[in-house]
C-alpha cells in the first residue's frame, strides 16, 4: 500500500515510540509488497497496483522511511507556511515533490530540506507555483490516474512487463511515472501515458535497472 500523503501545513508531526514506528513500517512494507491502493490527496492523485513489488522488503522499509522524515522535515521547517502544499512520493531513495507553493524560494526551500534527508539519493522537484488546486482539479487528476493506469494495463506496452508495477502519480494534469525498469521498458510506459487523453507532460522518475 502506498503511504504517500500531504497534511495540512498547521498539523503537528505525530510522535511515536520507535517500536511502533519500526512495525508501522513493516507492516506497510509488506502491504505495499502484496496489496493495492488508489487515492487523491491535495490535489495530487496516486494510484498503485502491485502484484509483487520488484523491491525487496527493505527498500520499501527505507523508502517509507525516507517519506516520513522529509514530510516531517518540510512540514516543521518555518518557511513552508500554511498556504502550501507539497505531495511527497518516494521510490529506490528518490523522492518526487509536486503540489503548490506560493513562492519560488518556497520550492528551492523544499528541495533543500528533502536533499538534506538521510539517505535520500535524489530529489525531483516538480512544485508549481501556484495556487493550491481545487476540488474540480483533484477530480480531473483521480481520472487522468485511473485513466493512465488502465491504458497501462491494457495497452502491454513491453511483453512481459508488469505494468501494475508502476507507480502514477498526477498533478495538474502531469503525469509523473515512479518504478524499478529498463530504460526500454520505460520508454514504452511513458509513450502509453502521453498518449491518454488529458495528459499534457509525462515525467520519467524510474530508477533503472540497466
Amino acid at each position: 500500500m502506498n503511504t504517500g500523503y500531504s497534511r495540512p501545513i498547521t498539523s503537528t508531526p505525530a510522535r511515536v515510540g520507535r517500536g511502533a514506528y519500526l512495525a508501522a513500517l513493516s507492516l506497510t512494507a509488506l502491504m505495499t509488497l502484496c496489496g493495492c491502493t488508489a487515492a487523491v490527496v491535495g490535489g495530487v492523485a496516486v494510484a498503485t497496483v502491485v502484484a509483487t513489488d520488484k523491491r525487496s522488503t527493505g527498500t520499501v522499509i527505507d523508502d517509507q522511511t525516507i517519506e516520513f522524515a522529509v514530510i516531517d522535515h518540510l512540514y516543521d521547517d518555518p518557511g513552508i507556511g500554511p498556504e502550501d502544499h507539497i505531495k511527497v512520493e518516494v521510490y529506490e531513495a528518490i523522492v518526487l515533490l509536486v503540489g503548490e507553493v506560493e513562492e519560488p524560494a518556497t520550492r528551492q526551500l523544499a528541495s533543500q530540506i528533502a536533499s538534506g534527508v538521510e539517505n535520500v539519493e535524489r530529489v525531483v522537484n516538480e512544485l508549481e507555483v501556484a495556487p493550491e488546486a481545487d476540488t474540480g482539479e483533484r477530480l480531473e487528476n483521480a481520472w487522468l490516474t485511473t485513466k493512465v493506469n488502465s491504458a497501462l494495463l491494457t495497452e502491454n506496452p513491453v511483453p512481459g512487463l508488469d505494468t501494475t508495477r508502476i507507480k502514477v502519480v498526477s498533478s495538474r494534469n502531469n503525469v509523473y511515472l515512479m518504478g524499478l525498469v529498463t530504460r526500454e521498458e520505460g520508454k514504452a510506459v511513458a509513450e502509453v501515458a502521453r498518449n491518454v487523453s488529458g495528459v499534457e507532460k509525462v515525467i520519467k522518475v524510474f530508477s533503472y535497472t540497466d
